[in-house]
């Protein structure tokens, strides 16, 4: 028993170590924006934090939005930003902390599937949940619903599995990374009444009192952030429901019909969907509880009007963890595992390179935006999110480090798909150009110029270099200084 505990422990180790391989090669190859909330509601918010300029949007103007994340990264980039000149120190070490973080999907599906099935399932279900494209794809984001997703993932399985009944100490941990996943997303409330139903139904426990004290306390000490760095306790959540619900504010921004969730992921998953489903479908038998909650998750967010892919993100790693336990179920049933150690290995990676591919394919055609097409895997459409405004953020690191960059103007590109001064860095005012007149209105007052045209000269500016589409320009004068004019004044009359 010790030795196969030894030898999981090394499999689950090299399989993270491949999983962080994967998600870092991909989070500094791949720089884009899937939706400006990843920079602006974070990263934006974390620098205004920790070296005092930055971009205030409407949400933090009106103050629904908790100061805990971006906290959290002004932290670490106030401690990293001398690694190296401009954003790219702190920036990287903000990378590598949230792809730590995607590693709990990879570590929960093993462990799991070492409880229930023993270590060659647990091989295969972790290694699924490491090649996945999505995890891969949203490591690097910061996103609450991401950070909310790992957090809810832990509390199922504190909850759900391991020893019956659990000790007074994991009780605690399973209310608190409740508690963490309500203040940090409350439309994941549902999910977490019935897996603490689920929890008092199933589990002989023998007290509630360390699950409440648990939960109370990083919703609390949540409420308490909210009073200290808004206005009022939990302001970010009431505040957030009256905008959304009575003032409608969210909808502005489009509204889905009920099924869309549902579409993305046929569309997202193309053929494949179907396999996923008939391996979920295994697994539910026995993991019914993880696809209870994916079916929640998308169901409770399916009532509100406006969506986006990212909100249904907690529910992915439930289904695709289910989706590998119900693979590691099948190949164990049919015996392909209980042969010599050979035969065991030649069977755990034919059906990972088998995954592996399809998942490769998938990524391929990652497009959210496109028109629904139930087609095969290998069709691609126009271009995919890997790489969606990717060239802005290259253009604003790099000027992070332009010593003579005085001001920088924005042709063309609206703000909301920029890097902002967490890319940036400098605190330079930036002119966001929306036509010829206002480019020769505003040019005296920057000195460098982004465009998503490559041309040898956009008016007195000469092409510096370029980024996937986007050029740097510059004029040799220096900017003349405009005291009338500020970032945060211009986005508050544009109301954005």
């Amino acid at each position: 028993m010790i030795r196969q505990l030894n030898y999981s422990r090394v499999w689950l180790l090299l399989i993270l170590i491949f999983a962080l391989f994967l998600r870092l090669n991909a989070a500094f190859s791949y720089p884009n924006i899937l939706w400006p909330d990843e920079i602006f509601q974070t990263l934006e918010q974390g620098h205004r934090l920790a070296f005092g300029n930055g971009m205030i949007p409407w949400d933090f103007r009106d103050g629904i939005r908790s100061w805990l994340f971006p906290g959290i990264l002004g932290g670490i980039m106030k401690l990293t930003a001398g690694f190296s000149e401009g954003s790219s120190g702190y920036l990287a070490s903000v990378k590598i902390f949230l792809s730590l973080l995607s590693l709990i999907p990879v570590w929960i599906g093993f462990s799991i599937a070492y409880e229930s099935i023993g270590l060659a399932g647990a091989i295969l279900t972790g290694g699924i949940c490491a090649i996945w494209f999505e995890f891969i794809y949203f490591a690097p984001k910061a996103f609450t619903e991401v950070i909310a997703a790992y957090s809810l993932l832990v509390g199922v399985y504190l909850g759900c599995y391991g020893k019956n009944p659990p000790s007074r100490q994991r009780l605690y941990w399973t209310g608190f990374f409740y508690g963490l996943t309500t203040y940090l997303r409350f439309h994941l409330l549902p999910a977490i009444a019935i897996a603490l139903i689920y929890q008092v139904r199933q589990k002989n426990f023998p007290q509630l009192l360390p699950l409440a004290l648990g939960f109370l306390g990083p919703v609390l000490l949540g409420g308490a952030l909210d009073a200290f760095t808004l206005s009022t306790p939990f302001q970010s959540i009431w505040k957030l429901i009256w905008i959304n619900i009575f003032e409608g504010k969210f909808n502005s921004f489009g509204v889905s019909p009920w099924q869309q969730y549902f579409t993305w992921l046929a569309l997202n998953w193309s053929w494949w969907l179907l396999p996923i489903l008939f391996f979920s479908a295994i697994a539910a038998r026995r993991h019914w509880i993880l696809a209870l909650l994916a079916l929640v998750i998308i169901l409770s967010h399916s009532f509100l009007g406006h969506k986006e892919y990212r909100y249904m993100f907690p529910a992915l790693p439930l289904i695709i963890i289910l989706a590998g336990l119900g693979t590691a179920t099948l190949v164990s049933r049919l015996s392909l595992m209980r042969g010599s150690l050979a035969s065991k290995t030649i069977v755990i990676f034919s059906s990972l390179l088998l995954w592996a591919f399809l998942s490769w394919l998938l990524a391929g055609r990652f497009n959210t935006d496109q028109t629904f097409n139930f087609g095969p895997p290998w069709q691609k459409p126009g271009y995919t999110h890997w790489q969606t405004h990717g060239g802005q953020l290259q253009a604003y690191q790099y000027l992070s480090s332009e010593k003579k960059l005085c001001g920088l103007g924005v042709k063309g590109l609206a703000w909301q798909y920029t890097g902002g001064y967490a890319y940036l860095h400098q605190d330079v005012p930036i002119y966001f150009l929306k036509d010829n007149q206002n480019f020769e209105a505003l040019q005296p007052y920057f000195n460098y110029l982004l465009f998503n045209q490559d041309r040898a000269a956009v008016g007195d500016y000469q092409r510096e270099k370029c980024f996937n589409g986007t050029c740097v320009y510059r004029r040799s004068n220096s900017c003349q200084i405009n005291p009338n004019y500020h970032i945060n004044r211009y986005l508050k009359e544009a109301g954005e």
